[in-house]
């Protein structure tokens, strides 16, 4: 197919050539080389404008990008005009139809164009005469933006003015575009910074054990599945012969578990302190963390009383997985009792037990991001092969020898599987 003809009879793309001649074409290499000195938007989007108005005689210009999910055009800069950001619906005025069109807008004189929204002159003082309107298009052919240039300062926007806008836009896209990918280099970068940030006072709050209390020897193990994670344990000692142990896990994973992970462990450390009622701390931690997250976070939660003059561990397991008690003798006891997991329902009601520990026993509190860890076929690691970790450390077993045998018995079964859920261990042996 022939390309159409003009009024002239020249062919439309023949002329457009004619039209950007030695000038046009050294204007819009000089262009490309401006707008490819800053990868800064802010700067970037007055270059463009610097150039556009420049070379095409116009009095002032905007460039707005275009923000497809709120369906709007916005200006981060508006040359002449006080204002730093301007708002047009797609669709709207003249920028909004080349948004939704696509195609370029020429108008001699903007008041006899019924596209032209006349409002912005009258709240802004400024007469519109003369309009071109072209759309930025990306690589791909999608619309990104579009500039629109305003009153010719000698006569009015000809036809070589926006062949030449049109060429320029493709020189504008790519720039926007680096700067674009630039931008989001930055913020990635500045992302990482911060969470490496938060993940070292993350692991500043999981305080190791003591490594020896009373006739209990212990050791704990935190590996986040992201750079921050919703699982923590603590030990607090509440007097010469009791030590709160904790475990627990904030449903979620990343950013916004550990943010409730950190908020729930100081809420617990503050409350723990005087407590008195084991039942009615968890039924206040319920409420509390309902109300925190209105119900749409939940925590489970084993939370123990090791109590050294009696030999006994006071326990209530909220929903959590229930720890492991790996008898002297091989036998695997698991300890569930207590009630729901906390955050999720009202008013709810927890109860106590207790359990013996003898010299010879190993306790092995976890989370579910270690059983449920899966191997290349999709298979769980698994409750029963983590108490024949802690069997094959015995005659030797110490919390260390445990911890780190179950770890690497772990990273074994999985084949480098990556990680799917945060990790964490606090291992407890009676002396």
């Amino acid at each position: 197919m022939e390309p159409p003809e003009n009024a002239g009879g020249m062919p439309a793309e023949t002329q457009e050539q004619a039209l950007l001649q030695e000038p046009h074409l050294r204007a819009l290499v000089d262009a490309s080389k401006i707008l490819n000195s800053t990868l800064d938007l802010d700067r970037l989007l007055e270059l463009i404008l610097e150039v556009a108005t420049r070379e095409m005689g116009a009095d002032r210009g905007t460039v707005y990008l275009l923000d497809p999910r709120a369906g709007e055009l916005r200006a981060r800069i508006a040359q002449g005009v006080e204002t730093r950001i301007l708002r047009v619906k797609v669709g709207e005025g003249i920028s909004g139809k080349v948004a939704a069109t696509g195609e370029t807008v020429r108008i001699p004189d903007a008041y006899q164009d019924p596209r032209f929204a006349q409002n912005f002159d009258a709240k802004s003082g400024y007469r519109t005469r003369s309009v071109l309107c072209a759309p930025i298009r990306n690589k791909t052919g999608g619309i990104i933006g579009v500039i629109q240039l305003l009153n010719k300062i000698q006569g009015t926007f000809e036809i070589v003015d926006e062949v030449f806008l049109q060429a320029l836009t493709v020189h504008v896209a790519i720039a926007l575009e680096n700067a674009k990918l630039h931008a989001e280099v930055v913020d990635q970068q500045r992302i990482r910074t911060e969470l490496e940030l938060g993940r070292q006072i993350q692991q500043n709050l999981l305080r190791p054990p003591p490594s020896k209390w009373h006739r209990y020897r212990m050791a704990a193990r935190a590996e986040t599945c992201y750079e921050v994670g919703g699982d923590f344990y603590d030990f607090l000692p509440i007097s010469s012969s009791a030590l709160w142990v904790i475990i627990a896990d904030v449903s979620g994973k990343g950013i916004s578990a550990a943010l409730v992970m950190s908020t729930i462990q100081a809420s617990l450390r503050a409350l723990l302190v005087g407590v008195h009622s084991f039942e009615r701390l968890l039924e206040q931690m319920n409420e509390m963390i309902r109300d925190f997250t209105g119900g749409s976070i939940y925590l489970t939660l084993f939370l123990a009383l090791l109590d050294s003059e009696s030999k006994r561990m006071h326990y209530i397991n909220a929903g959590h997985n229930p720890p492991a008690l790996v008898r002297a003798n091989g036998k695997v006891e698991l300890l569930e009792e207590g009630g729901t997991v906390l955050g999720l329902l009202p008013r709810v009601r927890y109860s106590r037990a207790q359990v013996n520990l003898q010299k010879g026993d190993v306790l092995v509190l976890y989370t579910d991001g270690v059983t449920e860890a899966t191997n290349p076929a999709g298979d769980m690691f698994g409750l029963e092969a983590m108490a024949e970790s802690v069997e094959a450390t015995r005659p030797d077993t110490t919390p260390e020898t445990v911890l780190a045998r179950i770890v690497a018995d772990l990273q074994q079964f999985t084949e480098g599987t990556p990680q799917g859920d945060d990790q964490t261990m606090v291992i407890i042996c009676p002396e």
